[in-house]
């Protein structure tokens, strides 16, 4: 065989072994990919299961005997009269500007309608914008709430809600301290020690928590949310609450 055809046919061989490993090495790595995509999905399936078992667990893991205010019904705080034709339903974060602005707007406009019989106003307080800058101030508020309605009953409680919203603090800042709380519902009506002392303990806070998780569960994503007759309010304006709760009455 000629020296040229020889070296040609031994580069040939060559060549051929190179592409033969460099295919076993694809290959390889192409199981060592798999093996490890399918072993962080595996990996993230388990920390997704981990963090539902973990929010399931928050959501229940109040006490059964935890303290419940008097005067409310369940998470709800019920004013108005029970021969109302028209139930209009609120959930609301003591802390949040959008609930300050709407009782601005409709508050007082809501506030007639409850005292001519037209409505009755279920209030579902919220507490989801607890930061440690404002000493959790939504649950702090929701359950200096709880301990009004507990002592002064669904007047004193309108009274009290009405302050918190017209002195809310600003959101990012120091919330109100637990004396300005128990001052404010002194000035609505819920005056005492047991007052004070289920501002100061947060007699309460299981209860916030329970509240706020039933809104979670409500299908409720953000403050304010309305309900007129049970379907949510798209203009909270006082034209456009007054206009829903008329077409309900009127069925």
């Amino acid at each position: 065989m000629p020296a040229d055809t020889k070296r040609r046919t031994n580069r040939e061989r060559i060549a051929a072994r190179r592409a033969a490993e460099a295919a076993a090495r694809a290959r390889a790595e192409r199981r060592r990919r798999n093996l490890l995509a399918g072993t962080v999905a595996g990996i993230v399936v388990l920390v997704a299961l981990v963090v539902v078992i973990v929010v399931q667990t928050h959501r229940t893991s109040t006490s059964a005997t935890a303290a419940a205010p008097a005067n409310a019904a369940g998470t709800e705080i019920v004013v108005g009269s029970a021969t109302a034709p028209v139930t209009v339903d609120l959930y609301e974060d003591f802390q949040c500007p959008n609930c300050k602005a709407f009782e601005a707007e409709s508050g007082s406009t809501l506030a007639q309608l409850i005292a001519a019989g037209s409505v009755q106003a279920h209030y579902h307080g919220m507490a989801f914008l607890d930061t440690s800058a404002n000493g959790k101030y939504s649950t702090r508020a929701l359950n200096a709430a709880a301990a009004v309605v507990a002592a002064g009953g669904p007047t004193a409680f309108q009274k009290f809600h009405d302050l918190l919203f017209t002195h809310q603090p600003v959101e990012g800042g120091s919330g109100l301290t637990d004396d300005q709380l128990v001052q404010y519902a002194s000035q609505a009506g819920a005056t005492g020690t047991k007052v004070a002392s289920a501002i100061q303990n947060l007699t309460y806070g299981d209860w916030v928590k329970k509240a706020t998780d039933q809104a979670s569960k409500d299908g409720v994503t953000g403050t304010p949310t309305v309900l007129v007759a049970g379907k949510k309010l798209a203009d909270t304006s006082a034209a456009g609450l007054t206009a829903a709760v008329t077409a309900a009455a009127a069925g």
